[in-house]
């Protein structure tokens, strides 16, 4: 098993980096389907290890709710500034931008890459 492991070692890696991207990509696509979009106004940007954060303000079901974004903006995010953001009602940990919602090129291309490898080396290199 050990063996295993350390042959294909890369390909276990690439395979669990796959499952990420999937679950991401599910994760934005809940928010697209089940959150309710609404107009959040930027209140503030919080700083977690260097990357801004922008802090939204909306109203949900007559509630007034302040809550971060979970894509970081480079450079921040202008106080005042209204965008729609989508939030699935219970979850007060973060919200989607509407643009943070698009499937960004880079994971495709990882992807088919990844894949393409995996293929090749269990295929290919160590059959």
């Amino acid at each position: 098993m050990i063996g295993f492991i350390k042959t294909h070692m890369l390909s276990i890696v690439f395979i669990l980096g796959i499952i990420w991207i999937a679950e991401v990509i599910i994760t934005k696509l809940k928010y697209k389907k089940q959150g309710a979009a609404l107009t959040g106004v930027v209140i503030a940007n919080k700083t977690v290890t260097g990357n801004l954060f922008p802090v939204y303000e909306f109203y949900f079901e007559g509630e007034t709710l302040q809550i971060d974004s979970y894509e970081a903006v480079k450079g921040g995010v202008p106080v005042g500034t209204e965008e729609t953001i989508y939030y699935v009602p219970g979850n007060k940990k973060g919200v989607f931008r509407e643009e943070d919602l698009k499937l960004k090129p880079w994971m495709f291309i990882v992807s088919v890459l990844a894949v393409a490898y995996i293929i090749v080396d269990f295929a290919v290199i160590h059959k």
